[in-house]
């Protein structure tokens, strides 16, 4: 999987959807192994912007992701 830019909950949710479907996890399954309710992951991968940060952070690493901080003009290619 590339680098994706993130500007909004819905990108980052789209991010996490598409991962979840390509280890072709169910939504409750995915939540099980991230230690969230499937309410939960269902919010997030709906982007919706007032989910628990700490419990973001806690899908991604689960699911094996991780949220990179760069400048905007930086694009993954300039590495």
């Amino acid at each position: 999987m590339k680098p994706k830019s993130v500007k909004q909950p819905r990108d980052l949710g789209d991010l996490i959807r598409t991962l979840r479907h390509a280890k072709q996890l169910d939504q409750a399954t995915a939540a099980g192994l991230a230690g969230v309710g499937t309410r939960f992951l269902g919010e997030l991968e709906n982007g919706k912007p007032t989910v628990q940060l700490g419990l973001v952070f806690q899908v991604l690493h689960r699911l094996g992701l991780e949220i990179w901080i760069a400048p905007r003009a930086w694009r993954p290619e300039d590495e």
